[in-house]
């Protein structure tokens, strides 16, 4: 049998030196040798073929929910990359291996089978298997198309955050709700619907969704136009927390890449797009993508239309459905008419455009003439009805 040290088993798992040590402790690496004060460990050990080694979730001491639950498992959960489906199955409790394979069906662009799996448990007595099913529940039903099932989960959410006065003792509890809510709330672009500040309760939250919350808080940043501190946000969080939790990591390369381009750092922004696609690409975790592609700036067309023809025609087909129930929820709400009848290279332009690129600048950024893109802006115009580019930036998005 070959062996390798602990350092290296962490490194292979993208786990901490400490966890290693401790599944050996505890006689969960079938094989494990003890070599003076430390570990030998087999070289070929998966935690997601042992039932018994899966990475620690914390315990949440809330009102009605199981110890040892946590929303939102999959998002939680450190696991090889490539093995999202084997570690899934590899989850004892049935209810978490449940909601963490409506996750994967989301994060994969599934998003009829995610609304089905989280349906069951939208109204389930454990908080923490009802927030992860109605916010998961939410953005699947939305990008299916069905507004009022969509919505039925977002006030299930508030409920639960407003509706129980054990939430005061229960301060996991408490930041899950401002997880969940401040989740919806950003990806909409609305104002949190909440008075639960997020930054103050997060250090309750367990690492994985520590890193998400890092990713809102960059954001609501981005949102605000503060892109340096954005980046920084985004940035710390993955060097703090370097890709052990692959979901949430991709979000956070994600929202750099963003940060990147509105700072004119092409590079750096595509760096940060490749680094979210080794993530995500050996799981099919594709849905990310199409959720941002407006936001990236073209990067999804450089860098897909490049590295992978076949990944981009989904990411495309994920950006019109997931914009379209966007449109239905956000527009309403915030009376603000985000375009809905620009193609997305045409609405790729038309926000490079917004944000002070020149005509010759995203010309050669989009590989395309001058010319063209000057046609363009002009059927951007009509499609919109505006006539300049003064009345161009109310039906962009931040």
């Amino acid at each position: 049998m070959k062996y390798e040290s602990v350092l290296q088993a962490a490194d292979r798992l993208g786990v901490s030196i400490h966890t290693v040590r401790r599944w050996a402790r505890e006689r969960r690496i079938p094989g494990a040798e003890r070599c003076g004060r430390s570990w030998r460990i087999p070289a070929d050990f998966d935690p997601a073929k042992q039932r018994g080694a899966q990475p620690e979730r914390e315990a949440s001491p809330c009102a009605g929910a199981q110890p040892g639950r946590v929303a939102m498992p999959l998002m939680n959960s450190v696991y090889p990359v490539g093995k999202c489906r084997e570690f899934i199955d590899s989850i004892a409790d049935a209810d978490d291996r449940a909601i963490a394979w409506g996750e994967y069906y989301y994060y994969s662009g599934q998003a009829e089978r995610a609304a089905r799996a989280m349906e069951p448990y939208q109204d389930s007595a454990d908080p923490m298997l009802r927030g992860a099913a109605n916010l998961v529940g939410f953005f699947a039903n939305f990008a299916r198309g069905d507004t009022a099932l969509a919505m039925r989960a977002c006030k299930r959410l508030l409920a639960d955050l407003h509706g129980d006065d054990r939430t005061q003792s229960a301060p996991l509890q408490r930041a899950i709700g401002a997880l969940v809510v401040t989740t919806a709330s950003v990806l909409l672009h609305l104002p949190v619907a909440s008075d639960v500040d997020l930054h103050a309760c997060m250090a309750c939250l367990p690492d994985g969704l520590k890193l998400w919350a890092c990713y809102l808080l960059a954001h609501k940043a981005y949102l605000e136009k503060n892109y340096n501190g954005s980046l920084a946000i985004a940035e710390l969080a993955l060097a703090i927390c370097p890709e052990r939790y692959p979901v949430p990591s991709i979000y956070a390369h994600l929202v750099a890449a963003m940060d990147l381009m509105s700072l004119k750092r092409v590079v750096e922004a595509r760096q940060h797009v490749a680094q979210a696609w080794t993530l995500a690409q050996p799981d099919d975790l594709i849905e990310p993508f199409g959720e941002h592609h407006g936001l990236l700036q073209g990067m999804v067309e450089r860098f897909f239309q490049e590295e992978d023809p076949e990944a981009f025609d989904r990411i495309i087909a994920i950006t019109y459905a997931f914009s379209a129930g966007w449109r239905k929820i956000h527009n309403p709400i915030a009376h603000h008419e985000v375009a809905d009848n620009l193609t997305t290279t045409e609405f790729t332009i038309a926000m490079l455009y917004n944000r002070g690129w020149t005509a010759k600048e995203i010309a050669t950024y989009m590989n395309l003439s001058p010319r063209t893109i000057t046609n363009t802006i002009q059927v951007i115009y009509q499609k919109l009805g505006i006539s300049g580019k003064r009345e161009l930036e109310k039906f962009m998005l931040a």
